[in-house]
Order: structure tokens, then C-alpha cells, then sequence
């Protein structure tokens, strides 16, 4: 079953990384386009810094869910590495879950948030603001996706010291 979910989570990371690349590729042009028609013709205009940093925000969830996969949020690694793999591995199925709870709470606000968002447009693109607060949702949902397979590899690597689990 771990194995089974984790290729679910690899096609999803391809979509993932996809949808980053991008979002970092179109930021970088209108963040350009931008400093250009700023700083060359002496003008502005607010859709490109809106759009730039609707993207950003799009790129930090989709990033977020990555970085659980791979285990990168900042941590005190000295203090993990004081333990044992069984006590590590303890240890990661009891913050993760606690983390899963948090995003819990963090989702169902979200979804208000875009609900109510729906009513207002954002100022430079006229789009409904639930369009840019919908990267929220997406992006706590594929986190709790992430901490589950993290959750999963744990417990496996507690059931079996010492065997390869499902790649990432």
C-alpha cells in the first residue's frame, strides 16, 4: 500500500514541480516587465506586482508540500540525531500527526477564507480574490497528502529496522 501511495505522490509531485517551474518562470518575466516600466519609462501598473506576488504565494504551498516529502523543514537536526531510528522514527509519526491536526484546522479556515473571498476583486487583475486565496487549501491539502506518506514510511521503518521503504 506504501508503495502504491508513493507513486500516487510521485505523479503528483511531477504536476507539482511543473506548476512551480511555471509560476518561478512567469514571476520572473513580469517582475522584469515591471523594474523595466518602472524604472526606464516611469510608470507602473499594479496587475504585474499582484500577479508576482499571487504567484509567490502559489510557489511557497506547492514548495511546502515538497519539502515535508522530503523531510527539509527546518528542524534541530542536532537533537533527532541524539536518537535511536526507532526513537526517531516515534518521534516523526507524533509531530507529523500533530502537524496534520494543525494543517486540519488551518484547511477549514481556508475554505471560509476563500468562500468569503469570492465577494471581493483584486484591485489590479479584477479576478475574485478566492482565485488567489484558493492556494491555501490546495496547498494544505497536498501537505497533509505528504505527511501521510511520511507518516506511513515511519511506521514501516518501525514494523522493519533497517529495510528500504518506498522511494520517494
Amino acid at each position: 500500500m506504501l508503495k502504491a501511495y508513493s507513486k500516487l505522490l510521485d505523479l503528483l509531485e511531477v504536476v507539482e514541480k511543473a506548476i512551480l517551474a511555471l509560476s518561478v518562470f512567469v514571476m520572473v518575466v513580469v517582475m522584469t516587465y515591471q523594474i523595466i516600466l518602472r524604472y526606464v519609462f516611469g510608470n507602473s501598473n499594479a496587475w504585474s506586482e499582484e500577479l508576482a506576488r499571487y504567484l509567490f504565494i502559489l510557489s511557497i504551498m506547492l514548495a511546502a508540500a515538497i519539502a515535508i516529502r522530503r523531510n527539509s523543514h527546518l528542524q534541530i537536526d542536532v537533537l533527532i540525531n541524539l536518537f535511536s531510528p526507532r526513537m526517531k522514527a516515534i518521534f516523526t509519526i507524533i509531530s507529523t500527526v500533530v502537524a496534520i491536526v494543525f494543517m486540519g484546522f488551518l484547511l477549514k479556515y481556508s475554505l471560509g477564507l476563500v468562500a468569503t473571498g469570492a465577494a471581493n476583486i483584486t484591485p489590479g487583475l479584477q479576478i475574485p480574490m478566492s482565485i488567489p486565496y484558493a492556494s491555501l487549501p490546495i496547498g494544505i491539502v497536498l501537505m497533509i497528502l505528504t505527511s501521510i506518506e511520511v507518516i506511513m514510511k515511519a511506521v514501516a521503518e518501525l514494523r522493519h529496522p533497517g529495510e528500504e521503504v518506498a522511494d520517494q
